[in-house]
C-alpha cells in the first residue's frame, strides 16, 4: 500500500509537469483517481417559461414550491412539478425568494438569469469555469444548449457583455468535447492496454533516454514503470457503473436536431455527454440550456399542436400547462441519473453526482403574466459534502429573511445574483458584480 501510495504521488508531479499529457481523457480520468481529492463540479441546469408558481386551474399553489408553511425546514411534500425529482430530494435544498432584475419585463429574464442584475458583467457559470479548470484547458465550460436558439438566439451564458452561443447539435458538442474519437477503441481500452500507455511519447522519451547516463536512464525506466503500474492498479479498482468511454455516450445516428420529433432524445443526447465529459474531467463546469424563453419547440408527448410557450400561458387545458412544466423537470431528473451513473474523476467509488452541485432554474417563476418574482432555485446533489441539505433528508428554505430588495407583491426579496455569489465563494471564487453581492447564510458549509 505504501508503494502505491509513493507511485500516486509520482503521477501527480507527472501530471503537474504535463508529462502526462499526450494520454487519451479517459487514461487521463482514471490517473486522476490517484490523487483521491474531491474536486467540486457545477452544472447549471436551466429551463425556459418558469414553474408555473402561480396558482392555476385548482393549483392555488402553483405547481413547484414544496407544500409547508416553515421557512425552512426537512419536513415537506413536494408539489405537483416538483414531485418528479422525488428521487433526488433527499440531496435537494428548494429555495425561494429570489427575484430576477426588475421582477417584470416579459421574456427579458434570459439576459439576467445568470448574471448580475445590471446585466453587466459574465454570467457565474463562465466566472467558474475559468475558477475550476477541468484537465482540458481549452474546455473551460461546457455550454449544450438543445433547442436553444430555434427562432430567437436568446441564451443565457455572457462572457461581459458578449453574448454567447450554446452548442445545439448533440454531434457537434460532442466533437468539441472529445474531437475525434475512434469507433473501433474506446479511452478505457487504453487505460487497460499498458503496451499502448506511452506510444504517444514514445519517440520524445527515447531521445530523452539517450541524452541521460545509465543511472539516470534506470530512474527513467523506474518511474514510467511506476506509471504504468499505478494505471493496472486504478483500472482494476474502477468504480461500477459506467466510466470514461466516449464511445458509449455518441449520440446514435438521425437525430434531427431541430424537430420537434426528436426533442426528448436530442436533450437526453446532451444530457449523456456532460455526463460523460465531467465523469472524465475534461471540465468541471456545464450550463444545459434546455429550450429557449417562450420556447416554440412542440413537446410533442404533451401536445402536438400547442407550443410550451402557449401552455405556459396556459391557453390550452390545465393537463397542457402541468404536463409541459413537469417535462422540463423530467429532463433535469435525466441528468441527475446520468450524473449518478458515472464515477467521480477524483474520488474511487464515488459518483459523479456526490461531487457535483446541480442548481436548477429558469428566467421566470411563471410563464403566463411572464414575471421574475419569487423565481424557484433548487440545488442538488453531493456537493462534496457543502450543501446543506438537511443532513440528507432533504430541505426547504425561504430567503426573505436575507432580502436586500423590497417588492410590491414578495415583501422582501433576495437579488439572484447574490445566489451566484454566494456559490461563487462556496467554490473558492468571487463575482465582479456591482450592488450588494453579500453571501447567502445557511446554503452551504464553508460560506
Amino acid at each position: 500500500m505504501n508503494q502505491l501510495k509513493s507511485r500516486r504521488r509520482f503521477l501527480k508531479s507527472v501530471l503537474a509537469t504535463g508529462i502526462a499529457a499526450p494520454l487519451s481523457m479517459g487514461g487521463m480520468s482514471q490517473l486522476a483517481l490517484a490523487a483521491g481529492n474531491p474536486k467540486l463540479k457545477v452544472v447549471f441546469a436551466v429551463i425556459p417559461d418558469g414553474f408555473g408558481v402561480d396558482a392555476y386551474g385548482g393549483f392555488n399553489n402553483g405547481l413547484w414550491y414544496p407544500d409547508t408553511s416553515a421557512t425552512d425546514t426537512t419536513n415537506f411534500v413536494l408539489n405537483e412539478m416538483s414531485q418528479h425529482l422525488g428521487a433526488y430530494k433527499n440531496q435537494a435544498l428548494f429555495l425561494k425568494g429570489m427575484i430576477i432584475n426588475s421582477g417584470t419585463g416579459g421574456h427579458n429574464g434570459w439576459q439576467y438569469v445568470l448574471r448580475d442584475s445590471a446585466g453587466a458583467n459574465s454570467s457565474i457559470d463562465v466566472l467558474l469555469g475559468k475558477a475550476m479548470p477541468g484537465n482540458n484547458p481549452a474546455l473551460k465550460r461546457i455550454f449544450s444548449g438543445p433547442h436553444s436558439t430555434i427562432g430567437a438566439p436568446w441564451t443565457i451564458s455572457y462572457q461581459d457583455r458578449n453574448k454567447l452561443s450554446p452548442e445545439l447539435d448533440p454531434y457537434r458538442l460532442f466533437d468539441d468535447v472529445y474531437g475525434d474519437v475512434s469507433s473501433s477503441s474506446s479511452a478505457q481500452t487504453v487505460v487497460n492496454n499498458r503496451s499502448h500507455l506511452f506510444d504517444p511519447i514514445n519517440q520524445q522519451i527515447q531521445t530523452l533516454r539517450s541524452k541521460l547516463g545509465t543511472a539516470e536512464r534506470s530512474k527513467l525506466d523506474t518511474h514510467l514503470d511506476a506509471v504504468e503500474q499505478v494505471v493496472t492498479d486504478l483500472g482494476n479498482t474502477v468504480p461500477t457503473g459506467e466510466s470514461c468511454n466516449p464511445n458509449a455516450v455518441k449520440p446514435t445516428q438521425g437525430l434531427i436536431t431541430s424537430s420537434a420529433e426528436y426533442r426528448e432524445p436530442v436533450t437526453k443526447a446532451h444530457a449523456n455527454i456532460i455526463a460523460s465529459a465531467l465523469s472524465c474531467g475534461s471540465s468541471r463546469v456545464a450550463t444545459m440550456q434546455i429550450g429557449r424563453s417562450a420556447d416554440p419547440v412542440a413537446i410533442t408527448s404533451v401536445s402536438t399542436t400547442r407550443n410550451p410557450h402557449d401552455c405556459a400561458h396556459r391557453y390550452g387545458s390545465v393537463t397542457e400547462w402541468k404536463e409541459s412544466r413537469a417535462w422540463y423537470t423530467k429532463q433535469v431528473k435525466y441528468l441527475l441519473d446520468r450524473l449518478a451513473a458515472f464515477p467521480d474523476p477524483d474520488v474511487a467509488g464515488d459518483s459523479l453526482l456526490d461531487h457535483t452541485l446541480v442548481v436548477f432554474t429558469s428566467e421566470m417563476a411563471d410563464g403566463a403574466p411572464e414575471h421574475m418574482q419569487d423565481v424557484p432555485v433548487t440545488l442538488i446533489g453531493g456537493a462534496s459534502g457543502l450543501l446543506k441539505n438537511g443532513n440528507g433528508q432533504g430541505r426547504f428554505l425561504d430567503l426573505k429573511n436575507q432580502g436586500d430588495r423590497s417588492h410590491w407583491k414578495l415583501g422582501t426579496a433576495v437579488d439572484m445574483q447574490r445566489v451566484w455569489t454566494t456559490i461563487a465563494a462556496a467554490a473558492g471564487t468571487t463575482t465582479p458584480y456591482g450592488g450588494d453581492t453579500s453571501t447567502l447564510s445557511g446554503i452551504f458549509t464553508n460560506v
